[in-house]
């Protein structure tokens, strides 16, 4: 039985996290992505295992001027691009000091007390995140942790998110633009430091003994 189950949007968070795939009582799975099929997984994973708490772990995209690339974000709320909220519970100590420690050996901070909104289109560019920082009052940006807490709230499940800064509010994500196709090059350079810190938090949960 899992007694602790990580929900990933990506493959590529999974992988980064599998020291807890080995661990003794963990549990990594990726829904996929966006709201509807991590809210689809998250349900159909909940009816058949009743894990004693979900970890919602992976990328971010940052939403305020002042949050940099790497960071450690700990939301503690949700919300939905209806402008529904869902609270997100502090991370209990154990699992606080294995972030911290993750943070220090990687060079990065570490930010609580602030929103994360849920959205289902992706907020691409800098106006984009402008409008949606606004809009929702968030420091971060991502499609499925909302819907995540919704689900383990729903099944009297403890819910804790844990997510890594990508791209910051500066950034243009690509698309077919040429103007943004220097932004697509160095992504890839990005998502593998942001897959490094992923790594090590992943070792220092699966070092935990409690």
């Amino acid at each position: 039985m899992v007694a602790r189950l990580v929900l990933t949007a990506l493959t590529f968070e999974a992988n980064a996290l599998r020291s807890l795939r080995s661990a003794p009582e963990w549990g990594v799975i990726a829904t996929g992505v966006g709201p509807a099929r991590g809210r689809a997984t998250a349900e159909r994973t909940f009816a058949v295992s009743r894990p004693s708490l979900v970890l919602g772990v992976g990328v971010c995209g940052a939403l305020c001027a002042d949050v940099r690339r790497g960071e450690i974000a700990l939301p503690q709320t949700a919300v939905s691009d209806a402008g529904s909220v869902e609270p997100i519970a502090p991370l209990p100590e154990p699992l606080m000091g294995a972030v911290l420690e993750a943070a220090r050996k990687t060079g990065v901070g570490v930010q609580a007390d602030h929103g994360i909104a849920s959205v289902e289109r992706v907020a691409a560019s800098p106006a984009d995140k402008r409008e949606l920082a606004l809009r929702a009052g968030t420091r971060w940006v991502d499609q499925e942790t909302f819907a995540w807490a919704q689900a383990a709230r729903l099944q009297g499940i403890p819910f804790y998110a844990i997510r890594v800064v990508l791209d910051t509010a500066f950034d243009q994500l690509p698309s077919w633009r040429p103007g943004t196709w220097g932004h697509a090059l160095r992504l890839p350079f990005h998502a593998l430091r942001a897959r490094r810190i992923l790594q090590q938090i992943g070792r220092e949960l699966a070092c935990l003994r409690w």
